[in-house]
């Protein structure tokens, strides 16, 4: 099974070009519509991190792209000249007292406070009220870092792959 265009969805996409959203955004969608009452918000973190806007009628709105954690990391140790390689940790604190610190305060944190703010300016714009579900690789280490409460659902690919075979298996 290909997910792309043509597939059966059940989703109601308000985008410019629906073609374009990336085929893991519509089986994520496809899942937590499934679990949780929208609105929703939508977090996977693997290379890069993807949140989805899902407004109050179930309708697939938007949502954003930034760096995953492990990406930015790469980022700062190979395109500067004095910083190294660092392993994914929490950082103790948030003002590190040497590079290495620093730089998975700067990475870790940032990327928790980066889904933070988000989320917040996000349900701003769908009008309040959301959950929010997260799923990805990194997610596991950046959630306790973050001050909202997000489900995390490490098989949320999974299940949305799932339900669109059932649905479009039956169309057969």
């Amino acid at each position: 099974m290909i997910v792309g265009p043509g597939i059966k969805t059940g989703l109601n996409i308000q985008m410019e070009n629906p073609a374009q959203i990336g085929s893991d955004l519509i089986v994520a969608a496809v899942a937590a519509l499934s679990r949780f009452k929208p609105p929703l918000i939508i977090v996977d973190m693997g290379t890069a991190t993807t949140m989805t806007a899902i407004d109050k009628n179930g309708t697939y709105v938007g949502g954003c792209i930034s760096p995953g954690p492990k990406l930015s990391a790469e980022s700062l140790s190979t395109r500067t000249a004095q910083l190294p390689a660092i392993s994914l940790e929490s950082p103790k604190k948030a003002i590190g007292k040497n590079t290495v610190d620093a730089m998975r305060s700067g990475v870790m944190l940032g990327s928790a406070c980066m889904v933070d703010g988000m989320i917040d300016r996000m349900e701003e714009e769908l009008g309040g009220g959301v959950t929010v579900v997260a799923t990805g690789g990194i997610a596991r280490f950046v959630l306790p870092m973050c001050r909202r409460r997000i489900e995390y659902d490490r098989d949320l690919l999974l299940k949305g792959l799932s339900i669109l075979y059932e649905n479009n298996r039956r169309e057969k």
